[in-house]
């Protein structure tokens, strides 16, 4: 299992996805509510606490950590090179990310099928918070995470047809100002989602339209180019990350900065507790269920989150190491390239401290890689 340190990037991401494509439900919308007394009894035995993260630079850590050796280490760097197999493989995984289900626009909707739509709804004629959307894929069916009665209207409908229709929120909604309420709903239906998955094929016309090549030929050079740049990336990564475990093991905790362990708990906790409130369960569920782990787990990643810090920053004091402001830039520039965002995105959505940080780990383990025993595999 990877450290928090070497997924963080990689941990938000995955969440972000995770929160955009798990149900059809829009926040506000699902049924189910929080169940406050159980949540209450799930808390761990030590509370979170609201505080300013540890400054590790400004304080002595030596009463905190003891380090272990973090020169010389071996790892075994798995082999770089772009097989011709591997290139295919992602050729057809891109393909496959664009594949599409036929549409039908021709016929009423039928139970249990698949709509593409648009809907907006009205309290007592004015829109409300939460309950307009644009091309959603929703399924006629009970049961489907949506409140009573609202993707059963679809059921009948006709593609292109402007319908509305009256529902009433459960009297236990978590939205205060619509639960119990009777509300309005207008709709139209794009298209009906067929039986049919259609990928589609690698033309000159795909290519160009999708991604703006001249042609395929000019499409799989590049493309080729980008994939060897992202395994380089993969097996770099892996290396470090192995390496760092051994370094991070072979270190010893002394004692945790006040609060800092609970603080770091805390802001994950709250993070999971609001991503549970979205899909409308408990915390517990949503962490067994999406997460893979309990509450304690948490509170002993958090432990191991606040170890990997003391670490970091003791071997970079040990270096008298720091992050030039031209090294922190070319870290950005190769961000938005690997994950195709912005640096405007990037920061945004990580935080400049978080991807601080992340190229700051990453330029340690270069010099602690320098003194590595490397053996390619």
């Amino acid at each position: 299992m990877k450290t928090i340190r070497t997924t963080a990037l990689a941990a938000a991401l995955v969440l972000s996805m995770l929160l955009a494509s798990c149900g059809t439900a829009q926040p506000g919308f699902s049924v189910g509510t929080i169940d406050e007394q159980k949540l209450a009894s799930s808390i761990a035995d030590v509370t979170p606490v609201d505080a300013d993260p540890y400054d590790y630079m400004a304080n002595d850590l030596t009463g905190f950590i003891k380090l272990g050796e973090y020169t010389g280490l071996s790892v075994t760097k798995e082999s770089d090179i772009l097989t011709d197999e591997e290139f295919e493989d992602e050729i057809d995984a891109m393909l496959d990310s664009y594949s599409y289900y036929e549409t039908v626009t021709d016929r009423q909707v039928e139970e249990g099928e698949t709509v593409l739509a648009d809907y907006s709804g009205y309290l007592d004629g004015v829109q409300f918070d939460g309950g307009t959307a644009t091309n959603q894929t929703i399924t006629a069916a009970s049961g489907t995470g949506y409140i009573e009665g609202f993707a059963e209207a679809f059921i009948g409908q006709m593609p292109g047809v402007e319908f509305d229709f009256d529902v009433t929120f459960p009297s236990d909604y978590g939205n205060a100002d619509l639960a119990g309420k009777e509300v309005t709903f207008v709709c139209t239906i794009h298209s009906i989602q067929g039986d049919e998955l259609i990928v589609p094929e690698l033309t000159d016309e795909f290519v160009s339209e999708t991604f703006g090549y001249n042609n395929v030929e000019e499409f799989r050079i590049l493309f080729r180019e980008s994939v060897e740049k992202q395994k380089a990336y993969y097996v770099e990564s892996n290396m470090y990350s192995e390496l760092w475990m051994q370094v991070v093991d072979n270190a010893e905790v002394l004692g945790y900065p006040e609060n800092e362990v609970e603080r770091v708990y805390g802001d994950y906790r709250m993070m999971y507790e609001e991503s549970a409130g979205y899909y409308g369960m408990d915390y517990e569920t949503f962490l067994t269920n999406y997460v893979g782990i309990s509450d304690s787990d948490l509170y002993a990643e958090s432990e191991k989150y606040v170890k990997e810090d003391l670490v970091m920053y003791q071997i970079i004091k040990e270096l008298n190491f720091e992050l030039t402001d031209d090294v922190y830039t070319e870290g950005i520039a190769f961000f938005t390239e690997y994950y195709g965002a912005t640096e405007e995105e990037l920061l945004s959505y990580y935080g400049e401290d978080t991807l601080r940080t992340t190229i700051l780990w990453q330029e340690l383990m270069k010099k602690i890689a320098e003194t590595a025993v490397i053996t390619e595999g």
